[in-house]
């Protein structure tokens, strides 16, 4: 409290100068006053107004000085000249100094009067600067705990930091985030001014830093004379964990207990925030960590589900083959057509465990050409005839040519799974829709099959790998499989969006759009 009230005055004198200029401005004021008093009293006493009555005027001029001058001098100057004015120009007998019976005992009164009066004054000034300085402090902090509560990385903890401690403390700051004696460690210093801040780069102040990053808080502790230490540091510690230390210049420049309050008080708000801030880095990593587990997880569930009935009929047709030496060739060519059949689909399987691994790691990237969405999908769509003659794919493409940004590769194995999915679930002969326009700023990609639909449980869980409503509801012999779920992650990768509905005439249609411009695409194209 007492740091605080000295802090106040001297902030005050600060305020309103220092040096010669100053002595003369206030003695300025001091002098104008009393001619003022002076002036005032005499027309006072010309209107009859007792002397008596007068000795306020002069108490009140004591009262401003003491509130326009900035220390206790002035006002006991001012308690000392007004006592003797009042003697010397308004007792009898005037203009000269009386020491009647009585006349002493009233100036000493008086004196001690306006003494008291100038000492209560400058102390409330004191106080009101010292409330208005923590309300400042106060609403400082709140704002820095606003805005380091709402960093989300460590850097802009850091300059948050620096920020608010140069532009209160008007001297260079330097956050180190590791040992700067380590290999790899950071530093990050600001000034004002373009202040230099070399002073935080001499072999003898790393090694101070160094010390605190080893032995903890108790080699960061100086006593209040700062100018002895051209730095003074102030640790990041939570739970036994140096998080980084903060140091402010001192050299010839005196830091106040209140800077150092302040310095402390924001080394407190920054533990909290950084605490703040590794836990939701773990909790972040132990989340992802989960996920990828579920992943891994899922897909493994997944290809056991799909890969086991294509390998059982592969083994059931070969070992029959083998084992069974006198069957006609129509029976055993049926055999080995299924064999073939079984094999394409799980080389095909194989591919689009490849494409998920690709493109479902932690940044969800693909590398875009432009490309013609024409060519794409009259590609996919021939692949898919060739292999299934007994269907009909009509292929729908606006006249004007459509140049989308996209992996020409990805995007042909969505169409081919999509055009996949509707051929196992329609009848031979049936007629299957792949219509590409332009919607917008986006290419729309429409597949529409007249087959059984899906079913009411699985649409709620369509893209995902498995769920229990799925594999109820798929056919034996295929199952959905990981193949809407890759569709799925790569029209996302490419900034996209993937939907599937039931018609109201009857069969499944399944529409995604890719845009048009993207703000990253291969050179070379």
């Amino acid at each position: 409290m007492k740091n605080d009230f000295i802090d106040a005055i001297k902030a005050e004198r600060k305020e309103n100068g220092s040096g010669w200029n100053s002595v003369f401005t206030n003695t300025g004021k001091l002098l104008l006053i009393m001619a003022g008093t002076v002036l005032l009293t005499e027309l006072f006493r010309s209107y009859g107004i007792s002397s008596p009555s007068l000795i306020l005027v002069y108490v009140l001029s004591v009262v401003v000085i003491s509130y326009v001058t900035p220390t206790y001098l002035y006002g006991i100057v001012a308690a000392l000249v007004s006592t003797l004015a009042y003697d010397f120009l308004i007792t009898e007998p005037r203009l000269m100094f009386s020491f009647d019976t009585g006349s002493p005992i009233t100036l000493v009164t008086m004196l001690a009067v306006t003494f008291i009066i100038s000492t209560l004054t400058i102390q409330s000034k004191a106080q009101a600067l010292l409330a208005i300085e923590r309300e400042r402090r106060a609403q400082l902090m709140r704002e820095v705990t606003q805005e380091l509560l709402a960093a989300r990385d460590v850097m802009t903890i850091v300059k948050l930091t620096n920020a608010y401690l140069v532009s209160n403390l008007k001297r260079p700051v330097v956050f180190y985030t590791g040992d700067p004696l380590k290999p790899g460690f950071e530093a990050f210093s600001d000034s004002p001014d373009g202040r230099d801040t070399e002073i935080f780069d001499s072999d003898s102040e790393r090694k101070q830093v160094h010390r605190i990053f080893k032995n903890g808080a108790s080699e960061a502790e100086h006593p209040f004379d700062d100018t002895a230490y051209d730095v003074i540091y102030v640790p990041i510690e939570s739970r036994g964990k140096m998080l980084g230390v903060i140091g402010v210049a001192c050299k010839d420049m005196e830091l106040a207990p209140a800077g150092r309050t302040f310095i402390h008080m924001i080394a407190g708000q920054v533990t909290f925030a950084l605490d703040l801030q590794i836990l939701a880095d773990e909790q972040n990593n132990i989340a992802v960590e989960a996920e990828k587990e579920k992943m891994r997880s899922t897909l493994l569930r997944s290809i056991s589900h799909d890969l086991r009935t294509p390998l059982t009929s592969i083994m059931g047709a070969s070992s029959t083959i083998l084992e069974q030496r006198d069957m006609d060739r129509p029976t055993v060519e049926s055999l080995v057509k299924d064999i073939k059949d079984n094999a394409g689909w799980l080389i095909r399987m194989v591919e689009n465990i490849l494409i998920i691994t690709r493109i479902s790691g932690d940044n969800m990237k693909v590398q875009k050409t432009m490309e013609a969405a024409e060519e794409v999908v009259a590609g996919a769509a021939e692949n898919v005839q060739k292999r299934f003659p007994d269907y009909f794919i009509h292929v729908h493409i606006p006249d004007e040519l459509l140049m989308v940004p996209m992996d020409a590769t990805l995007i042909s194995q969505v169409i081919i799974n999509l055009l996949e999915n509707a051929v196992k679930n329609s009848e031979e002969n049936s007629l299957i829709l792949l219509d590409l326009e332009k919607k917008g700023d986006y290419a729309q990609f429409d597949i529409n099959d007249s087959g059984k639909g899906i079913a009411e449980g699985v649409l709620e869980n369509l893209f995902e790998v498995h769920s229990p409503e799925k594999e109820e509801a798929v056919d034996a012999s295929r199952g959905v499989g990981i193949g809407l779920n890759i569709c799925k992650t790569i029209v996302q990768a490419h900034g996209g969006h993937i939907e599937g509905h039931n018609r109201q005439n009857g069969g499944a249609s399944f529409t995604f759009r890719l845009p048009l411009y993207a703000e990253e695409v291969a050179d070379g194209r």
